[in-house]
């Protein structure tokens, strides 16, 4: 009775291994389930080298990244381009068509805007001083009782130099992706930097914020230009963020799996971002804006189902209880992304 031996076989082609590479397919024999660490070589190795098989993942990595991510996972890997290697170069297209389109990742938006300070609309100057002697008497309330930060709206709000000066409706938001320039910076001195923070404090708002406004406001080009170069690091964030909602949902799968489904997902969500704002530039009207996120994501929560069906082999139902699990998921880690963004140009 003969003794039977398994020959262990390629998991992409299915030829019969003689050694740590397929003699068919050239793919190596290195078991994907390992460490998560493993990854860095991956990036050291696989990141910058261009192959034939790139334009055959992006055709299914667009129809459904879940699928694509599977069959990396199982061993497929010598067809497809390595997760790291197609994240890094579609996030960095991603960045450079940006850049190149005018688009702010984190914009400033300071009112009352620069062109109202300066035209000096005396029927407008009434209507802000209005609205701040309103405003006092909530101040008056405080022990000690609290002030405005910086001058009064009207002439003083511009230096003899022709600058802006900080004034006491002055106000700040941080919009994502906006497209146009900067708005001109504030002139602040120590004393509105000490009104900001007492102000924001009292509020129970934490010091940082009180640090973030005034940097923003003294110099919104340079606060706009940290806050993009830290927006690789909040995308990466996104990345461990969503495999980690995934390891909550799916705890039986290795880690390293959902590190690669988080990046192929992410390689395919970038496009869909850009092409939405791209879009969004040349969409006019509330209702067309509307119809458009609304469009947008609907994409997007087919994409997470499908991707989670095809990646985890989830039923229809299954994936689709899960939806609203990961879709609260990923807004809150969106959230803590974007105060990443905001935050760590003053950190």
């Amino acid at each position: 009775m003969g003794t039977q031996t398994d020959t262990p076989s390629c998991a992409d082609c299915g030829h019969a291994l003689t050694g740590p590479y397929c003699s068919q397919c050239g793919q190596s024999a290195v078991d994907i389930r390992r460490p998560v660490r493993t990854l860095v070589t991956d990036f050291i190795g696989d990141t910058f080298v261009w192959d034939g098989c790139l334009w055959r993942t992006l055709k299914t990595l667009f129809l459904n990244p879940g699928l694509l991510a599977r069959r990396y996972a199982d061993g497929q890997r010598a067809r497809w381009t390595p997760p790291i290697r197609l994240y890094l170069l579609i996030s960095l297209a991603f960045f450079a068509a940006m850049n190149l389109g005018g688009m702010r990742v984190v914009a400033t938006q300071i009112s009352p805007a620069d062109t109202s300070v300066r035209a000096q609309d005396e029927a407008e100057l009434a209507e802000r001083r209005d609205v701040l002697d309103r405003f006092r008497p909530r101040l008056a309330e405080f022990d000690p009782p609290l002030t405005l930060c910086g001058v009064e709206p009207g002439p003083d709000e511009i230096t003899p130099d022709g600058d802006l000066r900080l004034s006491q409706d002055t106000g700040i938001v941080f919009p994502l992706f906006q497209g146009g320039a900067p708005p001109e910076p504030r002139l602040i001195t120590a004393e509105d930097r000490v009104c900001l923070a007492a102000l924001m404090q009292r509020n129970g708002v934490p010091y940082v914020f009180a640090q973030l406004e005034a940097a923003a406001l003294a110099d919104p080009a340079g606060f706009e230009a940290r806050a993009s170069a830290a927006a690789g690091q909040a995308l990466i964030l996104m990345v461990a963020l969503f495999a980690l909602i995934n390891l909550l949902l799916h705890p039986r799968t290795r880690i390293i799996e959902h590190v690669i489904h988080s990046l192929y997902f992410h390689a395919a969500f970038l496009p869909v971002v850009a092409l939405a704002l791209v879009v969004g530039q040349t969409v006019t009207g509330v209702t067309a804006a509307i119809l458009m996120a609304a469009a947008t994501a609907m994409l997007v929560m087919i994409q997470v189902w499908r991707a989670d069906r095809a990646f985890y082999r989830s039923s229809w139902y299954g994936a689709a209880l899960r939806l609203p699990l990961v879709l609260v998921g990923y807004i809150l880690a969106l959230g803590i992304a974007a105060l990443e963004l905001i935050l760590l140009p003053v950190l």
